[in-house]
């Protein structure tokens, strides 16, 4: 007999396989469950096609009547490019549901009310935390209007990304590197500056693990990057090239020729893009999750701009670089300590030859999934059939 318990982190573990393939929707997952065992599940795989509860529903049939739904997220219960959730479950006859975390969003928000207004036992709270890290990023989208900003680092032990002369391959471990690759596979966009493309022509792509790659964007005043770059490469994915009004018109057409497309934002004061202005035209483009590899002088402009929600620091422990390479965050400029950037958690643990310290600036600790955890419904109580 499967426990609530497990019946929702089957629908969790669902839910995460639809990371970065259901933008600008999130990545739900359901688990319909009948006399203890499972008649049927589901997940949003993409946006214009079946939400995990319909999915679930379908997967039932018959046996969905009387059955308890644990899903993820709470049912929509508005028209959008699909009917609302909610009617569905009515006419299926379910008996029960239970959700991990309420939706955020107005439009599609109210789906208990009206499922409790139609007699469906409805419950929240069980698997809340882990369901607000897969999401965080459409709930920043929501409320702030831009999508969630993961930033990856790779440093020596003494904080260098790179030696003297500019080599930094590889600094990181390769089960780091395959880590990194898994976080590509579930982000929408991977964001790099044009010093990373010149310096290391990377591909972006999650060769180091099976499944999907993320759109690629690089950040370039000047639009230096080369148009044959391999981060331009046509793989299925989208490119596109951030850059501001006095840029080549011509670099502008060959990459447009190359199927690439062309943002022109405002500048900012050191006459780069404007990162705010990025992190808004991402947000009105429907991305959720933006996973940022780029150098330390991006780095340190994301989290001068207040961009940056999390930080992955992928620490050697047995590399020192020396004090003539770059450092990770050398984009920052702090004019004093009391004007310092902070950190209002942290955790640390080894992995490969590596440690993984993860921090979450004090800027962005409102929209750190753990605390949205401490926020979520009420505590979770078993609805029953």
């Amino acid at each position: 007999m499967i426990t609530p318990e497990r019946a929702m982190k089957r629908a969790l573990v669902l839910a995460r396989r639809g990371m970065g393939t259901t933008r600008p929707n999130p990545p739900v997952g359901a688990v319909l469950v009948k006399d203890g065992r499972v008649v049927g599940e589901g997940r949003h795989e993409k946006a214009g096609e079946a939400h995990a509860e319909v999915a679930a529903l379908a997967a039932a049939g018959g046996d969905a009547r009387g059955a308890t739904l644990y899903v993820t997220l709470e049912p929509c219960d508005h028209h959008g490019r699909t009917g609302p959730c909610t009617q569905a479950v009515l006419e299926a006859g379910v008996a029960a549901v239970v959700i991990a975390r309420r939706d955020p969003s107005e439009v599609s928000g109210a789906g208990a009310d009206t499922l409790r207004e139609a007699g469906v036992d409805v419950s929240f709270g069980l698997g809340a935390r882990e369901a607000g890290y897969l999401l965080a990023g459409f709930q920043s989208r929501v409320e702030r209007g831009r999508p969630r900003i993961l930033l990856k680092m790779a440093t020596s032990l003494d904080g260098r990304i790179a030696t003297g002369k500019g080599d930094s391959r590889w600094i990181s471990s390769p089960p780091s590197r395959a880590w990194v690759h898994r976080r590509r596979r579930e982000a929408d966009a991977v964001l790099v500056g044009a010093g990373t493309v010149v310096k290391d022509n990377p591909a972006l792509t999650t060769r180091e693990v099976a499944g999907r790659s993320a759109d690629r964007i690089v950040v370039d005043s000047t639009l230096r990057v080369r148009p044959d770059a391999r981060v331009w490469n046509d793989d299925g994915v989208r490119r596109i090239a951030v850059t501001i009004e006095t840029s080549p018109a011509s670099a502008r057409q060959e990459l447009l020729d190359r199927g690439v497309g062309v943002w022109i934002l405002p500048p900012d004061k050191a006459g780069r893009p404007s990162l705010r202005s990025l992190a808004s035209k991402l947000g009105d483009e429907g991305y959720n999750n933006i996973f940022c590899e780029g150098g330390g002088t991006l780095a340190g402009a994301l989290f001068q701009d207040h961009l940056v929600d999390q930080a992955w620091l992928f620490q050697s422990r047995s590399i020192l670089l020396g004090g003539e390479g770059p450092g990770w965050t050398q984009g920052l400029s702090v004019p004093a300590v009391a004007r310092a950037t902070r950190v209002t958690r942290t955790a640390m643990r080894p992995l490969g030859g590596d440690w993984l310290v993860t921090l979450v600036p004090e800027s962005a600790q409102w929209w750190d999934p753990e605390t949205a955890a401490a926020e979520a419904a009420a505590p979770f109580r078993f609805a029953g059939v």
